[in-house]
């Protein structure tokens, strides 16, 4: 086997290691009381509710990432990219078309929130 085959895949990909401030807001978010007009809440109560479990989430500062983490993570950035086939891929591959539709449009809102804080 060569050296280079035997590191880790995320060696290659640094960036999926890094901090994200997107990912600490919306773990924060999970333990605190905003009230469901708030766009990250009304985010994250429809991604539950559409998968009809809580999300995996995380305390805040946790340097590791669950499986719905990178999801979001990949849903926000290619959102923010204009990706729409990877968009409507991340979106589709987990979702029904009408959950799907109910968590784009929570999250175009909560997407708007936080692109004008961080």
């Amino acid at each position: 086997m060569k050296a280079e085959a035997a590191g880790h895949w995320s060696h290659q990909f640094p960036q999926l290691r890094e901090a994200d401030p997107r990912l600490d807001v919306i773990r924060s978010v999970r333990g605190m009381d905003v009230g469901n007009g708030h766009p990250l809440e009304r985010f994250l109560a429809t991604v539950e509710g559409a998968f009809d479990r809580p999300l995996d989430l995380c305390a805040p500062g946790d340097g590791t990432r669950t499986f719905d983490e990178r999801w979001l993570l990949a849903l926000l950035q290619a959102l923010s990219e204009v990706d729409l086939g990877r968009y409507q891929f991340l979106l589709r591959s987990r979702l029904k078309a009408g959950a799907a539709a109910r968590v784009h449009f929570a999250l175009t809102q909560a997407q708007v929130w936080l692109d004008a804080r961080l």
